[in-house]
């Protein structure tokens, strides 16, 4: 388990240095000149990848269902124990992927908090 959340932090963390970086790079190419303006490119950043987590989410609770479980493409019967444990990991993937982008998100969303006070302090 720690292994897991500790993976998410480290690839949520490098996402988002990627993202930045992507920010920067667009920012420098539009010729921003105000740290305003590459405090809205941060917050913006942050808020299409955390509404990209949540619409993946969405559409995995969309899913149709027979019975309550989603319905199976194997060709071989499942009991309904192996169908549960398919079904439980499908959602666990999902909400990881959610935890992922939110961190990601959160930490440009600092990262613009953080553009403005430096931005002021010059």
């Amino acid at each position: 388990m720690k292994s897991s959340i500790l993976r998410v932090l480290i690839v949520a963390f490098l996402f988002s240095l990627i993202s930045s970086i992507v920010v920067v790079i667009i920012g420098l190419k539009l010729k921003w000149q105000t740290s305003t303006q590459f405090s809205d490119g941060f917050f913006w950043a942050g808020a299409i990848i955390i509404s990209i987590g949540f619409v993946n989410l969405l559409g995995m609770f969309s899913q149709r269902t027979v019975s309550g479980l989603p319905y199976s493409q194997s060709a071989v019967h499942l009991d309904a124990t192996e169908r549960f444990n398919i079904w439980n990991a499908d959602i666990l993937r999902g909400y990881n992927l959610l935890a992922f982008l939110l961190i990601s998100g959160l930490l440009l969303f600092g990262l613009s908090g953080l553009a403005i006070l430096i931005g002021n302090m010059f």
